[in-house]
This record gives structure tokens, C-alpha cells and sequence, in this order.
């Protein structure tokens, strides 16, 4: 059995326009997750250059040595909360690209998958007599497959968010020591001055 000349050009077609929808789709993904870095980047050094300045200005109406130190310690928690913001901030682009993409490539699988079992079917239809065994051996491979990619694209996804549940609590938890330290060691401070 052949596929007509016509047929074969078609699926040629559909699969050159597929393949480059699909990587325009994945460029748009990327590319707006590097403009959300970007901008991400630029608005985290804006805010580290004005809080440099408030930072100078600050020390330059210092009167006391001990005012420097409790000014410094009162740095440490939004400095350390702002890093944290960030590293969050940062994740959550890369979460929401990722999630985009593994959508995008999904659906292109379960597309090809599907144009897949359509041309098997129909070649299953003009196969010869007597091979129905193997036919049914091709059928059964085909289920075996795709239930195997589906279960461990589901327990890749579990593992991603369990991943980023332990992310969360162990920042969570960081902020927390971090405030409470910092707070620890100001307190001292003023009751050594």
C-alpha cells in the first residue's frame, strides 16, 4: 500500500505549518519570560540604587557610632526580604513559562498522537489478511506507550510541586529566623547603648 503523491505533500504541508506554529508559540513563551527577567532586573537595580542613596543620606546625619550599627541591623531584614522577593519573583516567571510550554507541547503530542492513530487505523483497515495479530501487537504497543508517557508526565508534575511547596515553606521559614535574629540582635544593641 502507497500513500498518493497529493497525500504525502498535504501531510508535508501540515507538518512544516505545525512544527512552525509551534516554535513561534515557544518563542513567544520564551522571549516574554526574558522581558519579564528584564524588567524584573531593571526594576530590582533601580530600587537598590535608590536605597543606596536613602542609605548614604542616612549615614550622613549620623551623629553616633552606635546609631551605624543599628542602622546597618535595620537593614538586614528588608535586604534579606527583598532578595527573597526577588528569588521568588524570578521563580515565578520560570514556573509560569515552564507551565506554558509543557501546555503548548502537550497538546502538540496529543495532536500528533492523534494524526498518529488516524494513519495507523486507516492502514490498519488495508491491511492483508491474516495479520490481525499483529496489527493488534501494534495497538496494544501504541496504548502501552502513551500510558506510560501520561503516567510520568503526571508524576513529573507532582514532583515539581512538591518541589516547589518545600520552596515556599523553607522561605517562609528563612524570612521568619531571619526577622527574629535581627530583632534579637537590635534589642541587644540597645540595651548595651
Amino acid at each position: 500500500m502507497s500513500m498518493p503523491q497529493e497525500q504525502f505533500v498535504a501531510a508535508g504541508k501540515a507538518n512544516l505549518e505545525s512544527g512552525l506554529k509551534l516554535s513561534v508559540a515557544s518563542s513567544n513563551i520564551v522571549m516574554g519570560a526574558v522581558e519579564s527577567v528584564s524588567a524584573l532586573n531593571l526594576s530590582t537595580a533601580r530600587a537598590a540604587f535608590d536605597d543606596g542613596v536613602a542609605y548614604l543620606k542616612a549615614v550622613g546625619e549620623l551623629k553616633d557610632p552606635k546609631a551605624l550599627i543599628a542602622l546597618q541591623l535595620g537593614l538586614l531584614t528588608p535586604s534579606s526580604e527583598k532578595a527573597i522577593a526577588y528569588a521568588q519573583a524570578l521563580s515565578e516567571i520560570g514556573t509560569k513559562a515552564k507551565d506554558e510550554l509543557v501546555k503548548l507541547y502537550e497538546a502538540e503530542v496529543a495532536a500528533l498522537t492523534a494524526k498518529m492513530n488516524t494513519s495507523l487505523e486507516g492502514f490498519f483497515k488495508n491491511a492483508p489478511a491474516g495479520s490481525e495479530a499483529a496489527v493488534s501487537a501494534v495497538k496494544t504497543a501504541i496504548a502501552n506507550a502513551t500510558s506510560a508517557y501520561e503516567g510520568a508526565t503526571k508524576a513529573a508534575k507532582q514532583v515539581a510541586e512538591a518541589a516547589q511547596a518545600s520552596l515556599e515553606s523553607a522561605t517562609a521559614a528563612a524570612v521568619e529566623n531571619l526577622s527574629k535574629g535581627t530583632k534579637s540582635v537590635a534589642s541587644a544593641l540597645q540595651v548595651a547603648a
